[in-house]
Parts: structure tokens; C-alpha cells; sequence
């Protein structure tokens, strides 16, 4: 069922673009503080912007966490799975988890909600963008 959950989440976000889930080329910008506002948006193509206030990785299967709260159980997080992680390679950010942490950023995406909490899955490093304040 985990298989078919991310297999799912990737189709949606390599193949249906904002224009496609809302009928137009708006995206809603969220301010990734407003929790009811990101919890509403599940299922939509979202703009969210905060600062990443600390990352994890988990052992087993390495995947990362960039966790925009500080409790990361009552926050949004960026999801980046270890076989999306070439990709930052690629785009020369060899270690996601360090290089976003405690930077402001924008994140584009489908909202999902994984465990109780929402969470946004980030396939390519294009979802992603430091910017300043």
C-alpha cells in the first residue's frame, strides 16, 4: 500500500499541473505557518512559503524531512525520498537536509496528508527554491 501511495504522488506531481487540478494557472500561496489554510489545500497544487526549521533523515529508508515547525508532529514538511536525491546531486546540492535547513524557501506541490500531518512530496529540486528575505 506505501508503494502505491508514493508511486501515486509522483504521478501527480510529474504529470498534472497546476492548470490541470484547479482549472487554471493559479496556484494558491500559503505561508507554511497557516495550518488550517495547508490542512484545506489537501489534494491541490500549492505554493508555501517559511523557513525550514530543522531536517531529520530517516535510518532505514533514507528519506529526508525538511520540517517547517519546530515540532515537526504539528508542521508541514518537504519530502524528499532517497531516490529523488540524485536530482539535488545533479543540481549541486549534495546534502538536501544540510543545505536547506534554516533558510527560507519556497515550495511548490501537492499537499497530502501522511500520518495525521501535512506534507508536501519534492521530486525534483525545481519544487524548491531558497529565497531571500
Amino acid at each position: 500500500m506505501k508503494k502505491f501511495s508514493i508511486i501515486t504522488t509522483v504521478f501527480l506531481s510529474l504529470f498534472l499541473t497546476p492548470a490541470s487540478l484547479s482549472g487554471s494557472t493559479s496556484i494558491a500561496s500559503i505561508n507554511a505557518n497557516n495550518f488550517i489554510r495547508i490542512i484545506s489545500n489537501t489534494s491541490q497544487y500549492v505554493r508555501i512559503e517559511g523557513k525550514i526549521q530543522n531536517s531529520e533523515i530517516t535510518d532505514k529508508s533514507r528519506i529526508i524531512f525538511l520540517n517547517f515547525g519546530k515540532n515537526f508532529n504539528t508542521s508541514l514538511s518537504a519530502v524528499i525520498y532517497n531516490i529523488d536525491i540524485p536530482a539535488f546531486i545533479d543540481a549541486g546540492i549534495d546534502q538536501p537536509d544540510k543545505y536547506f535547513e534554516n533558510k527560507k524557501v519556497v515550495v511548490e506541490g501537492i499537499v497530502r496528508i501522511c500520518n495525521g500531518k501535512p506534507e508536501i512530496v519534492i521530486n525534483s529540486p525545481d519544487q524548491i527554491k531558497v529565497v531571500r528575505d
